[in-house]
């Protein structure tokens, strides 16, 4: 493999839809990468199912390992939610295209601290500078005195801090939601909250 630079992880990482519920069951802590990836062990970061670009939780990252491929063990696959490395090497060739015994590969371990029932839109996310709406609601509420928003914005933030995101989208739509969250996270900022 040609050295190039690392990929940094710092504020979310993509992983297939296909693995969501092996880790959300804890079945997989694990995922490898082909190539030099670089992430802080503590610190907490989104994962993000792909091709919706949905955050399903906020992860722990809790080591970064590098490896030639013809160094990861069974115990590496069981980590990574396969039953032996051959199907680990397999499922990697898959994604990645032939991968040979000197390739390197980079392995990030993870502990979820907080799931989404619902999920969080990655471009939601990125607009509220990585705040959940949750948070926003929450702030929202401890400070509507000083940030004068509408009535329907109101209404967005009670039932995501009340009843959560999910059911507010039901309710108001996503567009609407969405735009409820900016605004109060603008308006946060102005009045520096946030």
């Amino acid at each position: 493999m040609k050295r190039g630079k690392s990929v940094q992880i710092r504020k979310f990482m993509l992983i297939d839809s296909s693995y969501k519920s092996r880790i959300l069951r804890g079945d997989k802590v694990t995922t490898i990468r082909y190539g030099d990836y670089e992430a802080k062990p503590g610190s907490e970061i989104y994962l993000v199912i792909t091709p919706s670009d949905t955050a399903i939780a906020k992860v722990k990252i809790t080591k970064v390992e590098k490896k030639k491929v013809k160094e990861l063990t069974n115990e590496d696959a069981r980590l990574d939610g396969f039953s032996d490395v051959r199907e680990l090497v397999r499922e990697l060739g898959k994604i990645y295209g032939e991968l040979h015994g000197d390739d390197e590969v980079t392995i990030i371990g993870f502990e979820v601290v907080k799931r989404f029932d619902d999920g969080i839109p990655l471009k939601w996310l990125k607009g509220l500078n990585y705040r959940e709406p949750a948070e926003i609601a929450r702030l929202y509420l401890e400070n509507r005195e000083k940030l004068n928003l509408n009535r329907e914005t109101d209404f967005i933030m009670r039932r995501i801090y009340n009843e959560g995101l999910g059911r507010a989208v039901r309710t108001f739509g996503p567009k609407k939601v969405q735009g409820a969250l900016l605004k109060t996270y603008h308006a946060l900022y102005e009045a520096g909250v946030i």
